[in-house]
Formats: C-alpha cells, sequence, structure tokens
C-alpha cells in the first residue's frame, strides 16, 4: 500500500528491472542507495550522488563501494512532479571503476526513457516497466528494518527544511545541537545512518519543534506502520 506523501516529497518511480536489480545488492549498499533516493524525493542530494557524465545535474549516478566492488544506480530528478530509479548496476573490477558492457549499451537507452517519461502523465498511466514506491523505498528493497530507514530520512528531511526555514549557519546549526561540523554536514546532506532515531528526534527539540508520538489502532485495510508527519 502506498502511503501519503508529506509536503516537498515527490513520489518515486522504479523504471524497468532498476528495483529488481537493487534487491540484490548487499544490505548496506541497499540503505546507501535508499537515503540517497530518499534525499532526491525530497530535493536534496546526497553526497555519493553525482551529476551523471554527459547528462547534466538532471540525471544522477549514486555510487557505493563494498567489499572491493562499486556499485551504482542512476535516478533522473530533472521532473518537477517525480524521481525515477532508471537503473542499478555492479562495476566488477580491481580498481572498482570500470563499468561493464553492458551497462555502457544500457545508458545509449536512457535519452529514450527521458522522452518517454516526459510525453506520458505517470500518474495517469503507468506501464508494467514502471513501478510506483510504495512511499518507503527500504521497504521496496525488502530490508528488514526499513520502518526505522524511512523515518531516518523523514526525521533528516524535516531537519534540513527547519533549519532553511531558521536560515541557520553550520556554526549556529553545531551550536543549537551539540554536534561537531562533520555531522552537521552529515546531517544536511542525509547522510543519516550514524544517527539514531532517537537523537533524530531530540535534534528537533533542541530546534525548538514540538515531538509527538502518538499510537493508535490502525485500520483493517493495511499493515501497522511508522509515520512521520512534519508540521
Amino acid at each position: 500500500m502506498t502511503r501519503k506523501l508529506v509536503m516537498g516529497e515527490k513520489p518515486l518511480f522504479w523504471i524497468g528491472s532498476s528495483l529488481k536489480d537493487i534487491t540484490r545488492f548487499p544490505s548496506e549498499v541497499q540503505r546507501s542507495v535508499g537515503f540517497a533516493l530518499s534525499a532526491a524525493q525530497y530535493g536534496g542530494k546526497h553526497p555519493s550522488a553525482k551529476p551523471w557524465k554527459g547528462e547534466g545535474p538532471g540525471i544522477l549516478e549514486i555510487i557505493k563501494d563494498h567489499d572491493g566492488d562499486t556499485y551504482g544506480a542512476l535516478c533522473t530528478v530533472r521532473f518537477a512532479n517525480a524521481v525515477y530509479a532508471l537503473h542499478a548496476f555492479q562495476k566488477k573490477s580491481p580498481h572498482g571503476i570500470a563499468t561493464r558492457k553492458s551497462t555502457l549499451l544500457w545508458s545509449k537507452s536512457v535519452s529514450s526513457w527521458r522522452r518517454w517519461i516526459t510525453r506520458r502523465d505517470m500518474a495517469k498511466r503507468i506501464p508494467e516497466q514502471v513501478i510506483r514506491s510504495s512511499g518507503n523505498v527500504f521497504a521496496d528493497m525488502g530490508l528488514p528494518d526499513a520502518a526505522e530507514l524511512d523515518t531516518k530520512a523523514r526525521l533528516g528531511a524535516a531537519l534540513k527544511l527547519i533549519v532553511k526555514r531558521k536560515r541557520l549557519t553550520q556554526a549556529e546549526i553545531a551550536t543549537a545541537l551539540s554536534i561537531n561540523q562533520p555531522k552537521v554536514s552529515a546531517l544536511l546532506n542525509y547522510k543519516l545512518e550514524g544517527f539514531s532515531v532517537e537523537r533524530l528526534m531530540h535534534f528537533l527539540v533542541a530546534l525548538g519543534q514540538d515531538v509527538e508520538i502518538v499510537v493508535k489502532a490502525k485500520p483493517t485495510s493495511r499493515s501497522a506502520r511508522i509515520a512521520v508527519n512534519a508540521a
């Protein structure tokens, strides 16, 4: 079941075999890619996401090194109404930089996918080769701690929004949250792996926000879930 989007969040669509391919990645890589895709949904850019060569800033390549191999995913953020995960791949080489021939062949079709997406209203017609995310990219990947990871992503997005509203400098953020500059940078760049949900909530309180936890019976139409709604 697709959860309701929050303010400033774009829906995510999986193109072709991108989701199936990502589920074959090691769980650590899946988590990193998930945070990068979540950042893109909220209009941010994870440090592991770089503009893809030849396509400009509208298509990002997310790269994660793990156990001697390099894993990657491509997504496009150039459309106002959605983020599209285009492709996922593994670069197997001693130096982690040699792209597989199949990836190079696939890259030629990116422009055709872009034209296809531009022509169609995805909200009205979703063909078989396009899967709409459930709203939790980590759950899409089948990660066992998906609810916690999605909560981190949403709390991180709320922190970024509040900091922007208050127009705080990194030094002011560090003072308010009692953390050092590298951790401030990690927060602002959606590198949330090193922060617990509890700590992120305490950061919000330190920035003058109320954090309310409401426990209620779930509707019979869906499974129980954890949700974060930033006012």
